[in-house]
């Protein structure tokens, strides 16, 4: 988090909103008379909104690439890279739907147009669950814009976000032992989650958060709260 605030908000998200965003694409793509043969989803975030958007165009062929742009939580890398790259030939002569989840600065799903566009294929367009204001790039299809920068914690990756932003407020915290309140308050003030929003989106799941943090050595318990391992 490095090149980022030390306070940014943060939205959590649900299953059924996002499958909401998925048919929203969809939508879109039809209302275009876009007909892609195969959808090449970017992993790891578009693998659900590629799956999804398969079932609604009717479409059996699915693919994924492996981009590398975040490396955790609002963790930036250097310029996004193809890490696995797709199969020889899987989009050659056909027309191609990318799709991920957002984009933020627009430099994953644009490299991945390059990367596809060269591979002999006939028409490529491109599609976000989300838009956030400051990307670069338009995707031809977009689910919902966002004016404001926002990190958006989606379902698919609860566990993983929230265990890299409580270990942050833990960190920052002033205690070495901090109880669910003081971090249920620091995610509060730090990145704006209160309470109530996570348990509509996510009901139950701070204890099991904070089991994962304890199961992957991230946190230990301490009297009536936990402490990191570092």
């Amino acid at each position: 988090m490095s090149d980022l605030p030390d306070e940014f908000d943060c939205t959590i998200t649900n299953w059924e909103y996002i499958y909401g965003l998925c048919r929203d694409v969809s939508d879109q793509v039809k209302a275009a008379d876009f007909e892609p043969d195969i959808v090449v989803a970017l992993a790891r975030g578009g693998w659900f909104a590629g799956r999804c958007c398969c079932d609604f165009l009717g479409l059996d062929d699915l693919t994924s690439l492996k981009m590398e742009h975040y490396v955790g939580a609002a963790e930036k890398s250097d310029e996004p890279t193809v890490r696995y790259p797709m199969p020889e030939g899987s989009v050659e002569g056909k027309d191609v739907l990318i799709v991920d989840d957002i984009a933020d600065t627009g430099g994953s799903i644009s490299r991945a147009l390059d990367y596809v566009t060269d591979r002999d294929c006939h028409e490529v367009r491109t599609a976000t669950l989300q838009l956030l204001g400051t990307s670069s790039f338009e995707p031809d299809f977009v689910g919902e814009r966002l004016a404001e920068w926002t990190w958006v914690v989606y379902p698919w990756n609860f566990v993983e976000d929230m265990i890299d932003l409580v270990s942050d407020v833990m960190r920052k915290a002033d205690g070495e032992t901090v109880t669910e309140t003081e971090i249920r308050g620091a995610l509060r003030e730090v990145h704006g989650i209160e309470r109530i929003e996570m348990e509509i989106a996510q009901p139950d799941r701070f204890d099991e958060v904070m089991a994962e943090m304890v199961r992957r050595d991230v946190a230990a318990a301490s009297g009536e709260g936990w402490r990191l391992v570092e």
